[in-house]
């Protein structure tokens, strides 16, 4: 993929007396979408369980993390989501950084359609009863310590209160497309 501007979605900056920088038009979201693309991120499925114990899940590169000590992550959230509920503070849920190997979960739990379904052997359960994915190279137990309105978003912010690590090759997402991030 071609590594320059999409057509029509460029942006120039101008400096402004005091050093700013202007645009000389608005930002487009496709052009913002596309300047994001430009940064490789690490894919991941946020799960927890709604109110009825439902599974909610989705696969997520908006994940962060945001502090050692205390241990707090990241991540964002749409304001029109119908899953906010599920992430009001002190409520538990999981992270689960896939690997490699796991770009059709990430396809399935990106699908708005497909996400609220477990996919047979995909999941397991931790003793709390939150969803976690199988043989992910890292999976992280969270609760919610905040949330932030932020644009369009919510932050939901994390604090790490268990994890586990596991060696592998880690999926990433690039200019639109899955991979492979090769373990050192």
């Amino acid at each position: 993929m071609d590594a320059g501007p999409a057509p029509g979605v460029g942006t120039q900056l101008f400096a402004t007396p005091s050093g700013a920088a202007v645009p000389d038009r608005p930002l487009s979201p496709a052009a913002l979408r596309h300047a994001f693309g430009q940064y490789p991120t690490g894919v991941a499925i946020v799960a927890a369980r709604a109110d009825d114990g439902s599974l909610i899940a989705m696969t997520i590169n908006s994940f962060a993390s945001l502090s050692l000590e205390p241990p707090l992550v990241l991540w964002s959230l749409s304001k029109r989501s119908a899953d906010l509920p599920a992430y009001r503070i002190g409520r538990p849920f999981s992270i689960s950084i896939l690997a490699a190997r796991q770009i059709a979960l990430a396809r399935h739990f990106a699908d708005g359609k497909l996400r609220r379904e477990a996919l047979p052997g995909a999941m397991i359960e931790h003793p709390s009863g939150v969803p976690l994915i199988g043989d992910a190279v890292a999976q992280l137990l969270c609760n919610v310590e905040q949330t932030l309105p932020a644009g369009d978003h919510m932050l939901i912010i994390g604090r790490v209160v268990q994890l586990d690590t596991a060696p592998g090759d880690t999926l990433a997402f690039h200019r639109g497309r899955y991979a492979r991030l090769a373990s050192a």
